[in-house]
């Protein structure tokens, strides 16, 4: 069994021999599993002392390492692999993204704050539940969506949907496929950034366009998808109080950021006036974020097979290759914009 490492220094893969009795690598992709897990048991055994719950985090920050700097992976899954086992995975995160939303109101509602200690455990809980809710939801329910909504069979675009919905982003998924897929790279399209574009701009006119593009072309879903978020909404301040739907509204808006800070990096600057859409998107061969976010590291495969499922896709033989993975690049992207936007002027064969 073999597996592509970036040769320190250097930044080309080299193949390191790896034990017969380990697992295929594709089982890897069962890595996205980790993260809804852990916070689910953060969720269900909460709340904790405040140390406690920022230790909670370390995981993720040990995948957010490894995603920088771990291993590239450009195989192809073989196709004998089970695809129970890549359809399994979609429906355990469907599942465990219920389970957390439902998790993250209870741990909310319990929180107290009569002194000083429970004020001080209660914060801690709310910034673990910051740090690690809204990435979690962007990884295991967007993730699987985009990925379900591009399914041939209605049922699993429903279930695409209804995990949109619990994010409070359904008409993306009408959006996505009437405009980014369609007119990839165009004027009309809304999810491909124009050279020198900030973030927040970008930001600001997705979040108008994504919108008008839903109910221009299918005024029926968008308004249906739109009550079933309220209604969803107003359950969950039934259930859980209006602190933990606050609480539950800032997480998905933080997961829709992260969604379109990935937009963002993956075609920035590809639009047809720069002449470089052929390109469809920047190249992105980390390990890490190949399982974590369903192949969406093979994103120009995507765009020229939209309907093939996720382990199918193949890396990219061209374009420009991406410094980290796509935990790395949406910080740089979120945090760093500016510096972002040096990086992508300075690479000259873009």
């Amino acid at each position: 069994m073999d597996i592509l490492t970036k040769t320190a220094g250097v930044g080309i893969p080299r193949t390191v021999r790896l034990p017969d009795f380990l697992p295929p690598w594709w089982c890897g992709f069962g890595l996205s599993l980790f993260m809804p897990i852990c916070i689910f048991a953060f969720f269900a055994t909460g709340p904790h002392p405040a140390v406690q719950a920022l230790a909670w985090t370390l995981p993720m920050g040990a995948l957010f390492a490894a995603d920088c700097l771990g291993p590239s992976e450009r195989r192809s899954v073989p196709a004998d692999a089970p695809r129970w086992f890549f359809d399994g995975i979609l429906y355990a995160l469907v599942l465990l993204q219920i389970l957390n939303v439902l998790a993250l109101g209870l741990l909310v509602s319990r929180l107290r704050w009569a002194g000083p200690l429970e004020v001080a455990n209660s914060l801690g809980n709310l910034l673990a539940v910051r740090i690690m809710a809204g990435a979690n939801f962007c990884c295991a329910a967007i993730c699987p969506a985009h990925e379900l909504i591009h399914k041939h069979r209605r049922w699993h675009r429903m279930l695409g949907r209804f995990l949109f919905a619990t994010v409070f982003y359904d008409h993306f998924s009408i959006a996505h496929k009437r405009a980014h897929h369609a007119m990839l790279g165009s004027a009309l399209d809304p999810s491909t950034a124009i050279a020198g574009e900030c973030y927040e701009d970008f930001f600001r006119r997705v979040a108008i366009q994504q919108w008008r593009i839903a109910w221009k072309a299918d005024r029926r879903a968008t308004l249906t998808g739109a009550a079933v978020e309220a209604v969803w909404l107003a359950a969950y301040v039934w259930l859980f109080g209006l602190l933990a739907a606050a609480v539950f509204l800032r997480c998905a808006y933080l997961a829709i950021r992260i969604l379109e800070s990935v937009n963002y990096f993956q075609h920035y600057g590809l639009t047809q006036a720069s002449g470089r859409s052929r390109l469809a998107a920047w190249r992105n061969d980390s390990a890490v974020s190949l399982f974590l976010f369903l192949g969406l590291t093979r994103h120009a495969d995507h765009h020229r097979r939209p309907g093939i499922p996720y382990p199918e896709l193949c890396a990219p033989a061209e374009g420009p290759a991406m410094p980290y993975g796509y935990w790395g690049m949406a910080v740089m992207v979120l945090r760093r914009n500016e510096k972002y936007r040096a990086w992508v002027d300075s690479q000259e064969n873009v």
